[in-house]
This record gives C-alpha cells, structure tokens and sequence, in this order.
C-alpha cells in the first residue's frame, strides 16, 4: 500500500521549481492530491506523492529541505493521513534543520504504519509451555556452568 503526503508551496514558482528539480530523483510518483478546502482558499499550490516505504518518505523531508536552502523565505507545508485516520499537519521553513529531522521522524513513522500493514506476516500464538525456541535460550546451560 502506498503512503501518500500532500506538499503546499506557497508560490507557483516554488511548486514549478520543485517538480523541474526534485520530483524527479524522488523514489515515488505524483498522485492527485485529495481536496482541501483550507489550503484551497489560503491559495496554496499542491502537490501529492506516493511513495512505498518508509526510508522513501524521510528521503521526500531530505529532498524538500536541500530545496528550501536555496530559496529564501519560503515554506513548504506538508499533510498526511495519520494511522489514527486524522490528516496531520507539518512544515519546513528555509534555513530551519530542526524542522527537517522532526518532520522527517514524524513522516517516516506514518508511512512505516501504513505500509507495514501489508508486511507484516502473521503472528502465531504458541501454548504456554510449549516449548518454543526463546523459552530454551534463557534456559541454564548444564554442561557449561564453571564452578569456582
């Protein structure tokens, strides 16, 4: 499954910049960013993208950073669905790092929910007593023990 996070650019310019130079060493693909009536009204320019892991979504944070440092005064706003369903809100200013390994902590963690559903094998319950691998691990072992 694909986790897909919604980028505002406050200038067209900006949005235009980042899809010429960026999108394309991203390791996701554009999508149809879902309707928002706030940032529609606020004139925000946006864009979607979709992308299958986790490590891809903190790389779209890096990426986003390296290309606010060349702008000056210039932000982008960022928007996904979080595992609780609720869309979460971040932003990354020009010229703030900090902003970049939270947001990209943040990201990375929704998007390791969201496409670690489908990953995850299924558990299997074991009996209590049964026997299982970690029970003999913690087990002492008699031939080893040295005596003082």
């Amino acid at each position: 499954m694909a986790f897909t996070m919604t980028l505002a650019f406050v200038r067209e310019h900006d949005k235009q910049l980042f899809l010429e130079r960026v999108v394309p060493r991203l390791r996701g693909h554009l999508t149809e960013a879902p309707p928002d009536e706030t940032a529609d009204a606020q004139g925000y320019q946006r864009i979607a993208i979709a992308v299958t892991s986790q490590s891809a979504a903190k790389e779209v944070c890096r990426q986003a950073f390296g290309f606010l440092a060349h702008l000056k005064n210039s932000r982008i706003l960022f928007s996904w669905v979080g595992a609780d369903g609720e869309t979460c809100y971040g932003d990354l200013n020009a010229g703030e790092g900090r902003d970049e390994e939270l947001l990209s902590l943040r990201v990375g963690a929704a998007a390791k929910t969201a496409t670690g559903a489908d990953k995850a094998p299924p558990r299997v319950a074991t009996e209590a007593g049964a026997g299982s691998e970690a029970d003999s691990a913690t087990e002492p072992d008699e031939g080893g023990e040295t005596g003082a």
